[in-house]
């Protein structure tokens, strides 16, 4: 997704257009033809921005809830892979040391490979690398005591629900809004600011700051939507911290 300077971009250059389209219909089209149309075109506006501010307003919340699920889905990996850290030490040895080893490697690939590799939008999978070898090594497990078992059954729901945290990441990375909303949304904000600036206002300035800040809205809306949707990418994306912490605390160099 775009940065803050490409969507500052973005969005001054909507500005920039709309202050165009105004300029040009004052120049070639007289205010007071205009103000003939506004009892038609006002309340035509009335609905189409109505309308339209629904759709927008509904689109930022979807995606916004989207983000913050992403948020959690990544704190609850990350909490996942340090569970299997911790219930590894009940294992019998060398699988105990090797499940440990593991789970700070996949924390590892994960904060400094996956994350950059997502931010780019870049695939990377060597967290399943990862994963599939903790797999291997809890099948090697051969457990003798009920503790050692219970350890084997703990450690097995831990890594599923890391499993399961996983590809729930991996699908919000591939998720996209489909072509036919984002055609709704441009469009729309097309035709909700085009129907502003036919408008006849005798007052020009007025009229150019209202349609400014409209635009400006609309442009920046559009903007956080785009970002939102993509929570590993852009400007505004889910961090890492989460799996920098566990690394901490895998470590001892932070209290759990």
């Amino acid at each position: 997704m775009l940065s803050y300077f490409e969507s500052s971009f973005a969005i001054a250059l909507s500005l920039v257009a709309a202050m165009l389209l105004v300029a040009v219909l004052n120049r070639m089209w007289s205010v007071t033809d205009r103000k003939m149309i506004n009892d038609v075109n006002g309340w035509q506006l009335g609905v189409l921005g109505t309308t339209y501010g629904v759709i927008l307003g509904f689109m930022l919340y979807t995606v916004w809830g989207q983000f913050r699920g992403a948020e959690m889905d990544a704190a609850l990996e990350a909490t996942s892979a340090l569970n299997v850290y911790r219930i590894a030490v009940g294992l019998p040895e060398p699988q105990g040391e090797q499940m440990q080893a593991l789970a700070k490697e996949y924390v590892i690939a994960v904060a400094n490979q996956e994350w950059p590799a997502m931010q780019h939008q870049q695939e990377e999978h060597s967290g399943g690398v990862v994963l599939a070898q903790m797999w291997k090594v809890l099948s090697s497990v051969r457990a003798g005591s009920n503790g050692e078992t219970n350890s084997v059954d703990h450690i097995s729901s831990a890594m599923s629900n890391l499993a399961e945290r996983r590809n729930l990441r991996e699908n919000q990375k591939d998720s996209e809004l489909p072509t036919l909303m984002w055609v709704l949304l441009v469009v729309g904000g097309i035709a909700t600011v085009g129907s502003s600036c036919l408008l006849g206002n005798d007052n020009k300035w007025l009229h150019y700051c209202q349609v400014l800040a409209l635009t400006f809205v609309v442009a920046v809306t559009l903007a956080a939507i785009a970002d939102l949707a993509k929570p590993y990418e852009g400007a505004v994306a889910v961090k890492s911290t989460v799996f920098v912490r566990t690394l901490e605390i895998m470590q001892g160099s932070a209290l759990p």
